[in-house]
């Protein structure tokens, strides 16, 4: 699928899940600040590629809905020296450390909760109506939440 801009959209079309995903794709592809190899190895990855990507503090993280976190997704924090620590759902849970941004975004695949498909369109309440795996099922999501924001940071 092509990218489109989504300023260039009709003001009454409903976008979908492809286009709202992979417009935010794109800003990150092309901010100036992340790093772009740690964000092409993601939008390489065909299961991340599918989630809502976002940035804070030039952390990478992913979302399973576009309109708020889904707070059930591992997260890539940077460390010294070009490595990467890949946390989550919480900050507090650690999932490992990575020498390479494509050693980061696999420890991501594999701590994606069961079931994990494409980011639905909305807010954490309409994921949590779809979601085929219950809230107490995904390991490390005791506080499931919906917190707005901006999430391309």
């Amino acid at each position: 699928m092509a990218w489109m801009d989504p300023r260039s959209a009709s003001d009454d079309a409903e976008p979908g899940q492809d286009d709202v995903v992979e417009a935010a794709w794109q800003r990150l592809l092309h901010k100036e600040y992340m790093d772009a190899r740690l964000v092409g190895a993601a939008y390489a990855e065909p299961l991340l590629r599918q989630l809502h990507p976002s940035s804070s503090h030039q952390d990478l993280h992913f979302s399973r809905c576009t309109g708020d976190w889904s707070w059930d997704v591992p997260f890539i924090m940077h460390l010294p020296g070009g490595r990467y620590l890949v946390v989550g759902p919480s900050r507090s849970r650690i999932v490992g450390e990575a020498d390479t941004a494509e050693e980061a975004v696999a420890l991501v695949v594999g701590g994606l909760p069961p079931g994990c498909g494409p980011a639905v369109v909305g807010g954490r309440e309409k994921l949590d109506r779809l979601d085929p795996v219950p809230a107490d099922r995904i390991p490390g999501d005791d506080k499931r939440c919906s917190c707005t924001s901006d999430q391309t940071g």
